[in-house]
C-alpha cells in the first residue's frame, strides 16, 4: 500500500500438490510469490507485510512449524 492505497495486484493458479496445502500455508505460499515476484523494487527497502487472513495467527503460536 501506499498512501493507504493498493498498487498493485498479481495471481496465479495453484499447482496440483498446492491443493492439498492447510490455508495458513496457501496464505504464506501468497506473501512468498508477491516478494519473488517484486523482490526488485524491494532490496533495501523496509517491508510491511499486512494480510487479513486470521488463520495467520496459527503460525505464531507454533512452537515448531512444518517446513515446507
Amino acid at each position: 500500500m501506499q498512501l493507504g492505497k493498493v498498487i498493485a495486484y498479481d495471481s496465479r493458479q495453484l499447482k496440483v500438490h498446492e491443493k492439498k496445502y492447510p490455508t495458513h500455508h496457501l496464505e504464506l505460499a501468497a506473501v512468498v510469490f508477491a516478494l519473488k515476484i517484486w523482490r526488485h523494487y524491494l532490496y533495501g527497502v523496509h517491508v510491511d507485510v499486512f494480510t487479513d487472513h486470521k488463520n495467520l495467527q496459527y503460525v505464531f503460536t507454533q512452537k515448531e512449524l512444518y517446513l515446507r
